[in-house]
């Protein structure tokens, strides 16, 4: 016996008032219908409708199983059309986790478009720093995180979004107190301000040289996941600090920091939207992606 089908008769003869009707509606013989409604009665062990030649009325326990049928049926179809949107359309619920640093990006105007745009998406944004691991988002019931690094863990699918420079910065205080480096090597005699990820190769500073890239080993009193800490760390003369330019743009201007070794740029970064790898990507995340990117060709990161 079809339970579901069993369901959708019975609340059709109620509805319509007519074992005729309800098999016109449902596409079915009335037969068909009425032996529905009579496996229904059976399998429960109780009578839902009293028959007359002139109407169909519902038995109390009646009254109560079509409640439960209309229900169960509604949220069927609720279901089945959620899914064929989900088809055609984002839906669903997204919860994006992405560093605090990226409010100077404006980021949440851009997910508040992007909300607008798939309304049918239940969309949520945590700005928080992002741990060492790069799949711990996963693990904290995230579907997605931006990344301004590169992602070391090959179990994870990164789509670049956007290109980020950056740049390492000091105070004047503290050029003034230990010297300017003037190329890549003498920045081991210095105190740097690392950025980390948990990975020992984080203490070791890449620079273009013109021929390739110099690379350093850093040290230094100081380390953080953070570029608004490290931001923070330089501005009090801790060290040399490698930040991205968008974090650091206004300092720059009024001259709270200083750019060093300008002519040796680090390579460009990727602002990546991470998540688990998955054939085919979902659809709420592909439309996140593409719409990231298109944010950002139209709202360049400051380089």
């Amino acid at each position: 016996m079809d339970r579901f089908r069993t369901m959708q008769s019975f609340v059709e003869v109620i509805k319509l008032g007519s074992f005729s009707e309800a098999a016109k509606t449902l596409g079915l013989s009335r037969a068909l219908v009425s032996r529905h409604v009579t496996d229904l009665e059976k399998h429960l062990g109780v009578r839902l409708l009293t028959r007359t030649t002139r109407r169909i009325t519902l038995t109390e326990t009646g009254a109560a199983h079509f409640d439960f049928c209309q229900r169960v049926i509604q949220e069927t179809e609720d279901q089945e059309t959620s899914l064929r949107r989900m088809q055609k359309e984002p839906a669903g619920s997204l919860k994006i986790l992405a560093p605090k640093s990226l409010t100077t990006l404006a980021l949440g105007d851009a997910i508040a478009k992007f909300a607008a745009a798939y309304p049918h998406l239940n969309i949520s944004l945590m700005l928080d720093d992002l741990s060492f691991r790069s799949y711990d988002f996963i693990e904290r019931g995230f579907d997605v995180a931006v990344h301004t690094t590169p992602i070391r863990e090959s179990s994870l699918v990164a789509r670049k979004i956007a290109d980020l420079r950056w740049l390492l910065g000091a105070s004047p205080n503290y050029l003034k107190q230990h010297g300017e480096p003037r190329r890549p090597k003498e920045l081991a005699r210095h105190q740097c301000l690392v950025h980390i990820n948990s990975d020992p190769s984080d203490r070791v500073w890449r620079l273009s040289n013109g021929a390739g890239l110099a690379s350093v080993k850093v040290q230094g009193p100081f380390a953080s996941n953070s570029v608004l800490v490290l931001r923070k760390a330089a501005l009090e003369s801790l060290g040399i600090a490698i930040v991205p330019v968008y974090c650091v743009k206004e300092d720059l201007k009024s001259g709270a920091l200083r750019e060093v070794l300008a002519h040796f740029p680090i390579p460009v970064h990727p602002l990546s939207l991470v998540f688990s790898p998955g054939k085919p990507t979902p659809r709420k995340i592909r439309a996140l992606g593409d719409f990231l990117v298109d944010w950002f060709r139209k709202h360049p990161i400051p380089q």
